[in-house]
């Protein structure tokens, strides 16, 4: 008689985050019946996230409505310690508004549960979170013996094995950008896949680089020990761009649920707060969704209200070509910073000084410096010659 093997369990163990009772003992049945063989959780909710701080488990179920704060939160504030970046996080709420989905995407949950959920339900986001989580189990088995090695004093080996384990470093970006052009249509589970695997593939990226820094010192490679932490840290900043923008993008669609194309607004967004690379890389996602022409103009637009608009331009432009391999920030940073038109040049200079034309203030302000810009020869006033160096 063939003997039937049960299935195998998605995670080791379990920790439930709740202040409800029934809550617990419903998420805890279904976690069993699920095959996690380790379950623990309580209604106390500070007990219960400092048992955690001591005690990483495999995944955490976190109530959305945790009384004097919410699941969102916490799930945030979980994230923005390395040790859980790879810890998938499912939040279970009465409440299922697209608002509240929303704010579990942005905050880093790896799963969104409506309550009362059924088995399937619950099944399905298990694995949704599972899979997100993982970054490969040829990788993962590669750090676990280059651990094993560089333990053992076996340098040389366990520099190989970090290579192997190391992802190729555009792959993080690459889940990433799936994750926000899902985002943007509104499909939240392959979002929230594709977030989670950017965020577990970097962090894996971001390991095996201090591991070869390590080894590379050991093995009397100064040099190379350098380059290697200098790429670490490359992906620990990519990992906290990518946490920046996704809530961007997150707070952007709910706060304007009719936006055409959010990452304009992420584009605008992130050039006020100084950082071009990143916004540069916002409105290469934004071409997926606008003519060129149209994102350049508001390109243009972020560009002329910032205090250095030739260096923003710039800055944009670059980030902008190395986002779609395109070469060709030459192009788009002429493209933004182009000429005015002979004509609107002869009608702004013939209207009042002080004349401003209603709702479109902000447009005629931008016309209005460029004009200046114009009269000067083509050149920002105050503005440094300009070397493009592309």
């Amino acid at each position: 008689m063939q003997q039937h093997t049960p299935p195998t369990p998605p995670f080791a163990s379990a920790l439930i985050v709740t202040t409800s009772a029934d809550h617990l003992r419903t998420d805890r049945d279904f976690l069993r019946r699920a095959g996690v063989p380790a379950v623990r959780g309580g209604t106390n909710v500070r007990a219960t996230m400092a048992w955690l701080a001591a005690n990483p488990v495999g995944l955490v179920l976190l109530d959305a409505d945790l009384g004097r704060t919410t699941g969102p939160r916490v799930a945030a504030m979980l994230r923005r310690r390395r040790a859980f970046d790879r810890t998938p996080i499912v939040l279970t709420s009465t409440d299922g508004a697209e608002a509240d989905v929303l704010e579990a995407v942005a905050s880093g949950c790896s799963g969104f549960l409506l309550r009362p959920y059924s088995q399937e339900a619950f099944a399905r986001q298990m694995k949704l979170a599972a899979h997100g989580a993982d970054p490969g189990a040829a990788r993962l088995a590669a750090l676990a013996l280059a651990r094993r090695e560089a333990a053992q004093g076996r340098h040389d080996k366990a520099r190989l094995a970090f290579e192997q384990a190391a992802p190729p470093r555009d792959e993080a970006r690459e889940h990433y950008r799936a994750g926000c052009t899902y985002l943007a249509a509104r499909r939240y589970e392959e979002a929230v896949r594709e977030f989670s695997r950017a965020v577990a593939v970097n962090s894996l990226l971001a390991e095996a680089h201090v591991g070869l820094a390590s080894a590379w010192k050991e093995l009397g490679e100064p040099m190379r020990a350098r380059e290697a932490m200098r790429r670490a840290a490359q992906a620990f900043a990519l990992r906290d761009e990518m946490l920046r923008t996704r809530d961007e993008v997150a707070r952007i669609l709910r706060d304007n649920p009719g936006t055409e194309n959010p990452f304009v607004d992420l584009g605008f967004a992130l050039v006020r707060r100084g950082d071009h690379a990143a916004a540069g890389r916002a409105y290469a996602l934004a071409e997926g969704y606008s003519a060129s022409g149209a994102v350049r103009a508001a390109m243009a637009r972020a560009c002329h209200f910032t205090a250095d608009p030739e260096a923003a331009a710039r800055a944009l432009a670059c980030g902008l070509a190395q986002a779609t391999g395109r070469r060709n920030a030459g192009a788009v940073y002429k493209a933004i910073m182009g000429d005015v038109p002979r004509r609107a040049v002869r009608d702004a200079e013939a209207l009042p000084s002080d004349w401003t034309p209603g709702p479109m203030h902000d447009l005629w302000a931008v016309l209005k410096y460029t004009v200046k810009a114009y009269r000067r020869g083509g050149r920002l006033p105050g503005a440094a010659p300009l070397a493009l160096d592309f």
